[in-house]
């Protein structure tokens, strides 16, 4: 299916069993070292959640929409989870973790406060930037066909559509030509049969004199 959509309109959640479920909530009230803990049941859980995440997203980060292969990849709080000036009590809430890629994650988001009104109750909260499940992205932003037919022209449909297409640098020359290379790489994956695969390992394998 052609991509048209590149901020992400997810409408899934990951799931858990009793025994975590029960595990994270033991841990109230929570704080932000919680995350970094070392346990086992720990590890399990953050381990479990990526794999769901990535799997939601089908392989594509959240806010640019690109590939999530081969790149560093973040359990993302779309509320920063940092004690002082964050929502640790919203740190394990399955409506507030994504899949990001390390740059719009780590270099463009950070710990930048994104609520503009507080709720105990974290679907209540309202967000200044595009919220990737409570929202539909589509609403806020569109992307339009290129001379080439390929929807990677960004633009804004409303002030919060703005706000995150600024944040997140959607509305770049780097990122739309980035967008371009990513449909070109999809077009190729899928063009490569698997017989041609077979013969490309063979010719890439090294055979030692």
């Amino acid at each position: 299916m052609p991509i048209t959509e590149w901020y992400l309109n997810i409408t899934q959640l990951p799931k858990f069993d009793k025994t975590t479920i029960d595990y994270l909530d033991g841990l109230k009230p929570h704080q932000a070292i919680h995350w970094n803990l070392q346990t086992n049941k720990m590890k399990n859980y953050k381990a479990n959640l990526l794999k769901q995440l990535v799997e939601i997203q089908e392989d594509r980060c959240a806010y640019c929409g690109l590939s999530l292969l081969r790149n560093l990849v973040d359990r993302e709080h779309f509320v920063h989870k940092e004690q002082d000036g964050g929502w640790p009590e919203f740190m394990f809430t399955s409506e507030n973790l994504f899949a990001a890629c390390a740059y719009c994650n780590r270099a463009l988001k950070g710990t930048a406060e994104v609520i503009t009104h507080y709720s105990a109750n974290y679907a209540e909260c309202q967000f200044n930037l595009i919220h990737p499940y409570f929202d539909t992205p589509s609403n806020d932003l569109t992307f339009l066909l290129n001379n080439q037919g390929e929807a990677i022209l960004v633009q804004s449909l409303t002030q919060k559509g703005h706000d995150t297409m600024l944040f997140f640098d959607l509305h770049t020359p780097i990122m739309t030509a980035r967008r371009a290379a990513y449909l070109l790489e999809v077009e190729r994956s899928t063009q490569l049969a698997a017989n041609d695969y077979a013969e490309l390992k063979a010719i890439s394998h090294y055979k030692p004199d």
